[in-house]
């Protein structure tokens, strides 16, 4: 499909357009806020083809696209009319769901930070191999050359509250512009020369009233809180006005009673928090540098996950402003650096050709800093790959966090930003990254047996494979209605020879009936499988049977699930044979027989029957 139809699709199982309040969107997620959660459509949603994942939380649904996600907000702009238009009729009224103040918070940083992350990512890059270069002495920090372009890199800094005025506009629904100039206002050269010199404290405004002198460059939260007040005052103002004077005055007197207010009460407010964020996790690590790089390691994949890991953006740039480093991102590159060992041995255990292409890509991804489609597209499948990848985050970032390890300019944790350590941090950095990426996959290898992988596809398609040592029979030649016409569920059907009775899929055991006739599967793609032994046996209370599992349990094609007593359930005038019957059809597109199936019998783990999801 077309892109467009591809959003399309995504809109349609989201509930429509009318469940939809308001859309944007990060590096690599389409971000909703809904009017109504409970119409998603989780099992279509995941099911598109561009769609790696999806997860709710904070009141927001956010659908993970990977890094040419731009492209389908595009489509999914147009689709929706995106504008002022369209925002600003959006309300937290109109959605079902009050949010709470951490869901707002969420919201909000991630919406703020999410469009310039590129900008700053990509500054910050240049920025790191700068230094560097630097400091392997193959260029000079004096030479005009470098002095370029570290203009090039710095500038983002340098202004950051201007980019964050423009986005704080957009996602407060107030004119961007005028924002900007609250941003500007706050940055003036006065200002920042008041600030560098050091000799007043503040300005008196009107003779009275102190407007404190701080230096605002590269700060983000006084700003953040500063466009937020305005996105109160413009209305209010607006409202008060007479048509014909809003073009003119409501601007003027938004941004005089805003600007003023940024100046004197807002912004040293923001000022003060965000030294008090920063100062908080600088006593983290006077505690203990360790217990620091457990706690941010250990929980930086699932905040990724979850969409809370821009949440630690405004804190480090903030590290950056006060003490000139920031030792949280290191932590974060050990994080994704565990993410790619872990998913990269997961790429050694699976046996699906195409599967093993989506992991290498979601790999490579991760060494290259996108984590995304590592974390939706395998490690959710995987889930003690996904343990291994947080322990060796946790005990990487311990590692570096003891040896001080830190970095001097935002820059994306990809493999390609090692160069900005080099120097006094370079050995236990690039260590750092050898226990991230080694720990990870060992572990993952351990925990996870070839056996135990599933056999799916990218987009999860199954193969059922014989249940027991016997003959295989078309479903529809069983000699009960219920089973031979579908009315359960499509599937096969098998003579045992021996009893024995295997899983077909590799899953965990969701059912087992008190007469131990039955056992329900799930595959790892939400596949449910019934295992069904004889025909009416459920009259034999259980007796012919002996099951060798519980509810809750892994199993794999390998796994023994049963044994039957075939000459006891013949003597009681039932028929044996063995029914496997998928009884949520919904999710499949189609089945198909093996056509290498020997007409003179199969033995257990022979590969039946394909079966392609929607």
């Amino acid at each position: 499909m077309s892109k467009n139809e591809d959003v399309i699709a995504i809109i349609k199982a989201l509930g429509g357009k009318a469940n939809i309040n308001n859309a944007w969107h990060c590096m690599t997620r389409l971000r909703f806020n809904l009017k109504d959660d409970k119409k998603v459509n989780y099992d279509q949603l995941n099911q598109i083809d561009p769609v790696l994942g999806s997860t709710y939380t904070g009141n927001q649904l956010q659908v993970v696209i990977g890094t040419n996600v731009a492209d389908y907000f595009e489509s999914l702009s147009n689709q929706l009319g995106l504008d002022e238009n369209f925002n600003s009729k959006k309300t937290d009224n109109d959605s079902g769901n009050k949010q709470n103040f951490v869901s707002k918070l969420m919201d909000v940083v991630s919406g703020v930070f999410g469009p310039i992350v590129p900008a700053i990512a990509g500054a910050g890059m240049i920025k790191g191999l700068m230094a560097g270069m630097a400091a392997l002495k193959w260029i000079s920090n004096t030479t005009p050359t470098y002095q370029v372009i570290d203009m090039l890199a710095s500038g983002v800094f340098n202004f950051l509250p201007f980019f964050v005025a423009i986005s704080a506009g957009r996602i407060f629904k107030v004119n961007e512009f005028v924002a900007l100039a609250i941003a500007a206002a706050m940055q003036y050269p006065t200002m920042v020369a008041a600030a560098t010199a050091g000799k007043i404290h503040s300005f008196l405004l009107f003779g009275a009233l102190p407007v404190p002198v701080f230096n605002y460059a590269g700060t983000v939260i006084p700003i953040i809180l500063s466009i937020w007040l305005l996105s109160y005052i413009w209305p209010f103002v607006d409202k008060h006005l007479p048509d014909a004077m809003r073009t003119v005055f409501t601007p003027t007197i938004s941004l005089f009673i805003g600007g003023l207010v940024a100046l004197g009460i807002v912004g040293p407010i923001g000022i003060y928090g965000g030294d008090w964020l920063a100062d908080g996790v600088k006593w983290l690590f006077s505690v203990s540098p360790i217990l620091a790089g457990v706690i941010v390691g250990a929980i930086r994949p699932i905040a990724i996950m979850t969409g809370l890991h821009h949440a630690m953006t405004p804190i480090a740039l903030q590290n950056f402003a006060n003490q000139g480093y920031d030792q949280l991102m290191p932590m974060m590159f050990m994080a994704n650096m565990a993410i790619a060992g872990a998913t990269l041995a997961v790429y050694f255990k699976v046996g699906s050709k195409k599967e093993r292409g989506v992991v290498f890509s979601s790999a490579i991804s991760a060494f290259l800093g996108i984590t995304e489609p590592a974390l939706f597209g395998v490690l959710t499948k995987y889930k003690k790959a996904f343990i291994a990848a947080t322990i060796g985050s946790s005990i990487a970032s311990a590692f570096i966090s003891f040896f001080g390890v830190r970095i001097y300019a935002f820059i994306l944790s990809s493999i390609f930003s090692l160069p900005a350590y080099v120097g006094k941090y370079f050995v236990p950095a690039v260590l750092g990254i050898l226990i991230a990426c080694g720990l990870s996959f060992a572990l993952t290898w351990l925990m996870i047996p070839k056996a135990a992988v599933v056999a799916t596809s990218a987009k999860g398609n199954v193969e059922m494979k014989a249940v027991t040592d016997g003959t295989f029979i078309p479903l529809c030649a069983v000699h009960d209605n219920v089973f031979s016409k579908k009315m359960l569920g499509d599937g096969f059907a098998m003579k045992t020879k021996t009893g024995t009775i295997f899983s077909p899929v590799d899953g965990s055991v969701t059912t087992i009936f008190p007469t131990k006739h039955a056992i329900g599967i799930t595959t790892e793609t939400g596949v449910e499988i019934l295992i069904h032994m004889g025909i009416d046996t459920v009259e034999l209370n259980g007796e012919p049977f002996q099951v060798f599992v519980k509810p809750g349990d892994k199993v794999t094609t390998d796994t023994k699930l049963a044994q039957m007593n075939v000459g006891d359930i013949e003597a009681a005038g039932k028929d044996a044979t063995v029914m496997v019957v998928i009884t949520n059809m919904t999710k499949i597109k189609s089945l198909s027989q093996n056509k290498e199936t020997p007409e003179n019998g199969v033995v257990n783990g022979t590969p039946l029957v394909n079966v392609a999801l929607n």
